[in-house]
């Protein structure tokens, strides 16, 4: 018995040496201030309701390495606000995400991938799910090249009709001229269609009307992007979307042209900051539905952000946080203001 169990205990022993893993976990706790807890869009001289806040967020990613051919890697976040006179505000959102890979032909790599979303709290509530396939090509250690096929299912709870589904492509190359510097591109393309009616244009009389068709849209994306590595750190990034619906009003088009950098100060401070500029442009004119798009902390508007972190022990850091974005539609007099200010206590594991 004991001789037939040992070559068991070789390859178990061998499967031990060979699989390598790597993970991280962190945890964020503290108090903010929301200029604009409701999120909304104002006239001109509306004031918005602010609002303090307590936020939670934790992550955790790992990735195995199995026999030099085998990768899995996975991350998991959950994050929450709870604002102190406008409950409805509340937020719980988590995102997880599992990718698998083998290598093959020596310079490919195939695998299976999946990604989730859900957010539920201030009637936004919704599911974004995404799996597929992807194909990486890896000639050179400065050269990857991956395509990705997906099947993609978006569930808007609180106004069905925007929920939709679909497949999704996307193609993303970069190349890294040395240690220091590196270019990256992509394109994507979506076509969605949605569990509700399009929208008519509108009568003679400012009327609205189904046009009992169901509504489609094409999404397209591609952007540019260059990025320093060295004793700072700078990334600047040019980028374009395109929603075209047969829906009255849905179509949007949008840049984006976003710089970021980071880089270190005395007394052991490291500073982060994004300025972030991306005008939307509505061939159709500005219709101004509450579900047109989601608002997510990555907000289709301009933003600058700062983010300053130190040090205290080891493993706890203090981490100061600035957000404001702002988004004006000159069409409507619509004027979107938001400031975000947050301290807390980041735990590293």
């Amino acid at each position: 018995m004991v001789r037939s169990l040992f070559p068991v205990v070789v390859l178990l022993g061998l499967s031990a040496q060979a699989a390598d893993f790597q993970g991280r976990a962190r945890l964020w706790l503290g108090p903010g201030l929301d200029t604009n807890a409701k999120r909304e869009f104002v006239s001109k001289d509306v004031i918005t309701a602010p609002d303090g806040f307590l936020f939670g967020l934790g992550q955790l990613e790992g990735i195995l390495r199995f026999a030099e051919r085998f990768r899995v890697l996975g991350s998991y976040d959950i994050g929450a606000r709870k604002f102190l006179l406008f409950p409805t505000e509340d937020t719980v959102v988590q995102a997880a995400q599992l990718e698998g890979t083998v290598s093959f032909a020596k310079y490919f790599a195939f695998g299976l991938a999946g990604r989730a979303r859900d957010r539920r709290g201030a009637e936004r509530d919704y599911t974004d799910l995404q799996g597929g396939a992807v194909l990486d090509f890896l000639p050179d250690p400065a050269v990857d090249v991956r395509v990705a096929i997906n099947a993609h299912r978006f569930l808007y709870y609180n106004r069905f009709a925007y929920s939709f589904w679909g497949p999704d492509g996307s193609l993303s190359a970069r190349y890294r001229f040395d240690r220091r510097h590196a270019l990256s591109a992509f394109g994507s393309f979506n076509p969605r269609t949605y569990n509700g009616n399009a929208r008519a244009h509108p009568g003679p009389e400012g009327t609205e009307a189904d046009t009992f068709v169901p509504r489609s849209d094409a999404v397209f994306g591609g952007g540019l992007s260059y990025a320093y590595r060295g004793p700072f750190h700078f990334s600047f990034s040019y980028s374009y979307f395109d929603q075209t619906s047969n829906s009255y009003g849905e179509t949007v088009k949008r840049h984006r042209l976003s710089a970021t950098g980071g880089f270190r100060l005395p007394w052991e401070f490291t500073v982060l900051a994004s300025i972030t500029w991306q005008p939307s442009l509505f061939p159709d004119g500005v219709y101004l539905n509450p579900d047109l798009s989601i608002v997510e902390e990555d907000e289709n508007v301009s933003s600058v952000t700062l983010k300053v972190v130190r040090p205290l022990t080891k493993w706890l850091d203090l981490d100061l946080r600035y957000a404001g974005y702002l988004g004006f539609y000159p069409q409507n007099a619509f004027l979107y203001l938001r400031h975000v200010v947050s301290l807390g206590l980041a735990a590293n594991f």
